[in-house]
């Protein structure tokens, strides 16, 4: 992990996991093996990156956010509070809360609280 990367009160690092500079990742966090977060992301608080995701630089997720195994959020993307990405997704573009994504590219498949 890099120096100046700053995680918040509970926010678990697991191993082989790589955090580069410029990195904020809120409370109560979960960066799970082998993932990867690139400089200048923002993770928000009570999200979790799963085993060998890949969020690259200046991406910004919200609260409660989970990224499945092996997903790859690409440069400059915003993903807003309460998002499920399936794993190994790709995502290109920015996430409106409260979306389920799967597929590459990734596609909303429906909104979290939907039966």
């Amino acid at each position: 992990m890099a120096g100046d990367a700053i995680y918040g009160e509970g926010t678990v690092i697991m191993p082989m996991s790589v955090i580069y500079p410029y990195v904020r990742i809120g409370k109560h966090c979960i960066v799970n093996t082998g993932a990867i977060i690139e400089h200048d992301c923002l993770i928000g608080d009570y999200s979790h990156v799963s085993p060998g995701a890949v969020v690259t630089g200046a991406v910004k997720i919200g609260q409660l956010v989970h990224i499945g195994a092996n997903a790859t959020i690409l440069p400059g993307v915003i993903i807003e509070d309460n998002v499920t990405i399936g794993a190994g997704a790709v995502v290109t573009k920015n996430v409106k809360a409260n979306s389920v994504m799967v597929g590459n590219p990734a596609k909303e498949i429906k909104k979290t609280g939907e039966e």
